[in-house]
């Protein structure tokens, strides 16, 4: 985990003129997240969060990364709030890199989640499903299963380093993913990445949800299928109380569908290959003179392979 693009106090001093937010007082990188630059500055009217989207996010997407919070943090979901600069825009750019300035939330995030705060992701995350409905903003799905071909065939060399049959594992849950992958369940707009880290916790209660750079138009439960697989399992493997309450939780906003119900295994499958993928392109990968801290591909072929043996998605405690 790194800081991509450094920058000097000056240059921040500039780059603030261009917000009502006060004159700078400190500022310091943040070492969580790998796919941007975070910066927590502190100003004369309070702290924020400087956030400079690095290469692998399209500058086309920021709008739409940026809309959507807005629109969340306008309606009582407790997420950053962009602000606009004296150009009534959310971004705008710092040392050749898009950037936008958000309200900082307090909280910290946890690893070792109770079944009462698992019921609360899930209504939480069903609150975020509802009130985004109505926003019309589209971004597609980047890592949907049609991508996964392609990150497959590039990650080759790093799956040997774990197993030698890893390669022909992956591909075979990939083509059983592939053929029972649904088409008519409902759709709209996700965060897509709601992993431990993207939810902060004050007094045991959710205060804040960070992190929307892959947010896109999927199937609402494929979400929940993430949090199923980032929340659900602990060291000695599947925990079925967080399970049921996250889905109680999520289900006391928002019901499920039946056909959304007879889905959970594969979309969990699908979301736990989409990770390993990921996870097995990003190992050992440098960014110029910045080392990233991986994360162990491994965790997510072990989820995956509990995942192929649910028989009916009452084992998830629905």
């Amino acid at each position: 985990m790194a800081v991509y693009t450094h920058v000097s106090e000056e240059e921040l001093d500039i780059f603030l003129k261009d917000y009502q937010i006060g004159k700078l007082v400190e500022f310091q990188g943040i070492s969580e997240g790998v796919e941007n630059t975070n910066y927590k500055i502190i100003t004369d009217t309070g702290p924020y969060i400087l956030t400079l989207y690095e290469n692998r996010v399209e500058k086309k997407d920021i709008p739409f990364f940026l809309e959507y919070m807005f629109h969340l943090s306008s309606n009582k979901i407790n997420c950053p709030l962009p602000l606009k600069n004296k150009d009534n825009s959310l971004f705008s750019e710092l040392n050749g890199k898009p950037s936008s300035i958000l309200t900082f939330l307090e909280g910290t995030s946890t690893n070792n989640v109770t079944p009462e705060q698992a019921f609360e992701l899930g209504s939480v995350l069903a609150k975020i499903h509802l009130m985004s409905s109505n926003l019309n903003i589209k971004r597609d799905n980047p890592l949907d299963i049609n991508s996964f071909e392609n990150l497959i065939s590039n990650c080759y060399q790093n799956a040997q380093e774990f197993s030698i049959d890893l390669e022909k594992e992956v591909i075979k849950e990939y083509e059983r993913i592939k053929n029972n992958w649904p088409n008519d369940i409902p759709k709209g707009i996700i965060h897509a990445d709601l992993f431990p880290d993207n939810i902060l916790f004050k007094e045991d209660k959710i205060s804040g949800v960070i992190d929307f750079s892959f947010s896109c138009n999927d199937f609402l439960s494929y979400d929940l299928s993430i949090c199923i697989n980032a929340w659900c399992f602990r060291d000695d493997g599947f925990d079925i109380k967080l399970s049921k309450n996250l889905i109680s939780g999520y289900q006391s906003i928002r019901r499920l569908e039946e056909e959304e119900i007879s889905n959970l295994p594969i979309l969990c499958s699908g979301s736990a290959l989409r990770f390993l993928l990921t996870r097995l392109n990003d190992w050992k990968k440098n960014e110029g003179d910045v080392v990233v801290t991986p994360k162990n591909p491994i965790d997510f072929m072990k989820i995956l392979n509990f995942h192929k043996n649910i028989r009916k998605p009452e084992e998830y405690g629905v």
